[in-house]
């Protein structure tokens, strides 16, 4: 074996020693992942735009995940579809069986009529565990 040769292979072996294995932190990043993906929980946005009208009083809805919307028309919105009144009490329960902890919240618009709000918690009343919120924006 000539010198040449012996340099080159401690060159090789010093080198494979200093190489990070990876495989065992992407192992740990790919479980983390699924951690977080599978203990997420995702809301769903009515899809309708809305002007929220202001409030000076605020309190925070507690688990509220069940999103209606009610325009200045007095529409109903859930999911980004428009809902009728009829439909809302089955919508609601088939989102209360998916998020059996969640609340309703109700996001209206400055000119819905007062009304189309009563009817949507009236027709919806039979799922409610808590009083449902209305989602405001802070006062500016």
């Amino acid at each position: 074996m000539s010198m040449r040769d012996a340099a080159t292979g401690r060159r090789q072996a010093q080198s494979n020693e200093s190489q990070i294995d990876l495989t065992p932190m992407l192992d740990v990043v790919f479980i983390m992942l699924i951690f977080f993906i599978v203990t997420s929980s995702f809301v769903k946005e009515p899809g309708v735009e809305i002007f929220k009208p202001q409030a000076t009083t605020t309190e925070a809805c507690e688990r509220g995940t069940i999103i209606f919307a009610v325009d200045s028309k007095g529409d109903i919105y859930y999911n980004k579809n428009k809902v009728p009144l009829e439909r809302s009490l089955r919508v609601a329960e088939a989102a209360k069986r998916e998020a059996p902890q969640a609340n309703i919240v109700v996001q209206l618009d400055r000119d819905t009529p007062a009304f189309a709000v009563e009817e949507l918690i009236d027709t919806v009343r039979p799922v409610l565990t808590a009083p449902p919120c209305i989602s405001t924006d802070d006062e500016a």
